[in-house]
């Protein structure tokens, strides 16, 4: 992979881990532990007033909160390990099977640890 490419995917997950946090700390708040920990958040409980509608809203909301949150940690971690594997000169090999991650693929989702034969062997288990 030329340098040029790797810096403008480099670029993008820097980008997306910018994005991704902001929209965690939308839902939720960090929290904060060890230096070099991953880093966590979790949602905050809203809160609409003392009816029970306004209760039973606050729960469902809670509930879509942490399945977004779930989601997003997961999309921050995929991120991290790939600007982790830029860092150590490691980008670009697919995690299972050892070879390179098609280019076209990384360019549309930079944060792929797995070449297209791998993940659609994992997705039909």
């Amino acid at each position: 992979m030329d340098k040029q490419l790797l810096e403008s995917l480099k670029k993008k997950l820097e980008d997306r881990k910018i994005s991704v946090i902001e929209q965690l700390g939308s839902i939720g708040h960090q929290e904060t532990g060890e230096v070099g920990a991953e880093i966590n958040f979790n949602a905050d409980f809203p809160d609409y007033g003392d009816s029970a509608e306004d209760n039973a809203v606050e729960v469902a909301d809670y509930a879509k909160n942490l399945s977004v949150e779930r989601e997003l940690e997961k999309d921050l971690r995929d991120v991290e390990k790939s600007l982790k594997k830029i860092a150590d000169g490691t980008y670009g090999t697919c995690s299972h099977c050892g070879e390179p991650i098609e280019i076209e693929r990384l360019k549309i989702r930079p944060e792929s640890g797995s070449c297209v034969s791998c993940k659609n062997a994992i997705t039909r288990k």
